[in-house]
């Protein structure tokens, strides 16, 4: 007598473990976070009052000269010489006000390494908080997922809506074109746009290099025209 061979009944996919949530262990609570922007906003609020500055310009930021490791060692360098030699120095110069002027340097540089500290900080968490919340969303749009395959009713709806946020619409190239880059240039030649177009080019038509156009006028926003890098051998 033969026997019917039967076909095995498909296993149902086990399912993911569950993520594990970053928001509510340890220190990471809501309570706390809120309470450090409240004291980080309070803190940043007194600096603008006490320093009494504003902040820099584009324009501003190229004009002046900051203080990298060639040209504070010569600013010192000068401080000390100055010391030893004050008959070279002119009508206005203070030595003592330079030496003050370093010190300053050195203590601004620690605090912006500090905030530059906790903005890695910072970064970092918000990564993983964020990593852990799409983790979390993603399960239950799985779910909803395979109830949908499986036709269960309500389902299907709600996969409609969260599908929308996985599908890709047609890719728009932002790079604007050189008629573009041309008229935005007369624009502002005739000061009728806002804006600047930069060219770079870096050692042209050498053993290697990088030609870039970036256009802030073009559609409101930075866009880079064209990246052109060559090597040697190709």
């Amino acid at each position: 007598m033969a026997t019917k061979t039967q076909t095995p009944k498909a296993a149902a996919p086990n399912p993911a473990p569950a993520p594990q949530s970053t928001t509510t262990t340890g220190w990471l609570t809501i309570a706390n976070l809120e309470q450090l922007l409240e004291d980080v906003n309070s803190m940043l609020a007194d600096l603008r009052v006490d320093m009494q500055t504003e902040a820099l310009t584009h324009a501003e930021r190229m004009r002046l000269l900051g203080s990298g490791v060639r040209r504070y060692g010569f600013i010192d360098k000068v401080s000390d010489v100055a010391a030893s030699n004050p008959e070279f120095a002119p009508a206005f110069f203070n030595d003592d006000d330079l030496k003050e002027t370093l010190r300053k340097i050195e203590i601004l540089r620690n605090i912006s390494a500090a905030f530059q500290q906790l903005q890695r900080m910072t970064d970092d968490v918000l990564l993983q908080v964020s990593d852990s919340a799409f983790q979390m969303a993603l399960a239950y749009y799985n779910t909803v997922r395979e109830a949908s395959r499986r036709r269960q009713p309500g389902a299907q709806a709600i996969f409609r809506i969260l599908q929308a946020f996985f599908r890709r619409g047609k890719a728009s190239s932002e790079e604007p074109t050189e008629h573009e880059v041309e008229r935005d240039l007369r624009a502002l030649l005739h000061g009728k746009k806002d804006g600047q177009i930069i060219i770079k080019n870096e050692r042209p038509h050498m053993v290697g290099g990088k030609h870039e156009i970036i256009d802030e006028v073009h559609s409101g926003r930075a866009a880079v025209k064209e990246v052109i890098e060559a090597e040697t051998g190709k």
